[in-house]
């Protein structure tokens, strides 16, 4: 197991992930629902997955910036 200080004299745990089980969630990402209708940014990382109703939500992928000239 892995161990997180989160504050003065508090911890958390987490365990390690099954195979084939859920990604992990990744602080500063940004997650969407199948629908694109509902979108998090994610402050906070940590074991498991995100979901909506029941149903996965992706990482959403990084828009392409400008050329610059």
């Amino acid at each position: 197991m892995r161990r997180h200080a989160v504050g003065p004299g508090r911890r958390r745990t987490t365990r390690p992930q099954a195979p084939g089980g859920a990604p992990d969630t990744l602080i500063g990402k940004r997650y969407v629902d199948p629908q694109d209708t509902l979108e998090l940014l994610c402050t906070g990382s940590g074991a498991g997955a995100l979901a909506c109703d029941g149903v996965p939500m992706t990482l959403k992928a990084a828009k392409a910036l400008p050329a610059s000239d």
